[in-house]
C-alpha cells in the first residue's frame, strides 16, 4: 500500500465531511433566514396599514369620536406586532423578540450558528436592539460569517425617551460559554392614557406618530435588504462549498484508487 497516499487521501476525506457539515450549516442558516424575513414582512405590512390610520386621523374633517376608534384599531395592530415578533421562531429558536435566550442559544450551536454578540440595553444609547448571529461556513474554524438581527417588537421599532429596548440573546463574543443571560424585556411606552407608543387622537399627534411609522417601516425595510444581501451571500457559499465537495470526492476516489494498485 502506498502510506503517502493513504495519508493524503485521509486527509480529503477530513475535508470532505467538514465541508458537508459546512454545507449543511449553510442549509440551514438560508431557512433561518427565510423565515426572519417572512416574519418581517408581516410585520411590515401592519405598520403600512398603521401609517394608513395615521394619516387618516390626521384629517381635519374627522371628530374626536372619529380618531378614538382608529387609535383602537392602532393599539390592537400594536399587539399583533408584538404577538409576530413573539411568535416568530425557527427551530424552538425566537429571533425577533425577547423571549428563551438560553433556547436560542442551544438551538444556534445546533444549526452550526452562535449569537456572536448583544448589543444589551446598557451598550445602546438609544440605538436598536440587536444580536449578531454567526454562520460556520467552512471546514475551518476561522470560516464564519455574521448578519445582525434587530427585534421587531413594538418596544424596539418605536424606541425613544422612557422606552429601553432589549433583545433575547446572551452577552457572547466568539465560543459559546454555559449559562446565557436572560434579557430583562422591554416595555413599549403609553402617552396621555393611551396603550400604545403610536397616539392618534389628535391631528398633532397622528402627526407626530406618523413620522414614527415611517421610521419603522424604514428599519423593517433595511433589515428585510440586509437579511436579503445575507442570504444570498450564504447561496453562493453553498453553490462553491458543493463544487469544491465534488471535486474532492473525484481526487480522494482518484487516490484511493491509485494507493489500491500500487
Amino acid at each position: 500500500d502506498d502510506a503517502a497516499g493513504m495519508g493524503v487521501s485521509g486527509k480529503i476525506n477530513a475535508q470532505i465531511r467538514g465541508l458537508s457539515q459546512a454545507s449543511r450549516n449553510t442549509s440551514k442558516a438560508i431557512n433561518f433566514i427565510q423565515t426572519t424575513e417572512g416574519n418581517l414582512n408581516e410585520v411590515e405590512k401592519v405598520l403600512v396599514r398603521m401609517k394608513e390610520l395615521a394619516v387618516q386621523s390626521g384629517n381635519g374633517t374627522y371628530s374626536d369620536s372619529d380618531r378614538g376608534s382608529i387609535q383602537i384599531e392602532i393599539e390592537q395592530l400594536t399587539d399583533e406586532i408584538n404577538r409576530i415578533a413573539d411568535q416568530a421562531q425557527y427551530n424552538q429558536m425566537h429571533m425577533l423578540s425577547n423571549k428563551s435566550a438560553s433556547q436560542n442559544v442551544k438551538t444556534a450551536e445546533e444549526l452550526g450558528m452562535q449569537p456572536a454578540k448583544i448589543n444589551t440595553p446598557a451598550s445602546l444609547s438609544g440605538s436598536q436592539a440587536s444580536w449578531t448571529l454567526r454562520v460556520h461556513v467552512g471546514a475551518n474554524q476561522d470560516e464564519a460569517i455574521a448578519v445582525n438581527i434587530y427585534s421587531a417588537n413594538v418596544a424596539n421599532l418605536f424606541a425613544g425617551e422612557g422606552a429601553q429596548a432589549a433583545q433575547a440573546a446572551p452577552v457572547q463574543e466568539g465560543a459559546q460559554e454555559e449559562g446565557a443571560q436572560q434579557p430583562t424585556p422591554a416595555t413599549a411606552p403609553t402617552q396621555g392614557g393611551v396603550n400604545s407608543p403610536v397616539n392618534v387622537t389628535t391631528t398633532v399627534d397622528a402627526y407626530t406618530s406618523l413620522a414614527k411609522i415611517e421610521n419603522a417601516i424604514r428599519m423593517i425595510s433595511d433589515q428585510r435588504a440586509n437579511l436579503g444581501a445575507f442570504q444570498n451571500r450564504l447561496e453562493s457559499i453553498k453553490n462553491s462549498t458543493e463544487y469544491a465537495i465534488e471535486n474532492l470526492k473525484a481526487s480522494y476516489a482518484q487516490i484511493k484508487d491509485a494507493t489500491m494498485t500500487d
